[in-house]
């Protein structure tokens, strides 16, 4: 069996997949409810404040996830990505993301670095016939 590789809250980066986390809840947020524009569907999420003790990012929990976590709890974030949402790095669990318990616990949280206040450059993305757009991240 192979071990698992983490990394801290402070080492993340724009647009990764396939990151480890052991984080704290810091803070949940209120439950939005949003619709899909291509196919109508009803979602709910919400912003979760996760850290160690290197900072915290913002986790965007959808739907089932959101009565996973309880503030104050550790939690594995396994095979997870980070995305860009408006120019700020986001947790997010995708398709193939987990979350789980862990034994760990984590004392002390750093707020002071909070990776989700920093903008970075909108990503562009592939679209097709050899054309490349800016993303838009008003969604």
């Amino acid at each position: 069996m192979s071990e698992t590789n983490y990394t801290k809250v402070g080492e993340l980066a724009p647009n990764v997949k396939e990151v480890n986390l052991v984080a704290k809840v810091v803070e949940l947020g209120e439950i939005r409810e949003v619709t899909n524009r291509q196919t109508g569907e009803e979602h709910k999420v919400m912003d979760v404040l996760i850290g160690d003790e290197t900072g915290t990012v913002y986790f965007s929990a959808w739907n089932e996830h959101i009565d996973s976590v309880q503030e104050n709890e550790t939690y594995q974030f396994l095979n997870a990505k980070t995305i860009l949402f408006r120019r700020n790095i986001r947790v997010s669990l995708g398709r193939s993301g987990q979350i789980e318990g862990t034994e760990e616990e984590i004392d002390k949280v750093e707020t002071e670095n909070n990776i989700s206040s920093k903008e970075y450059e909108d990503a562009r993305r592939y679209h097709g016939r050899g054309s490349y757009q800016k993303r838009r991240d008003n969604y």
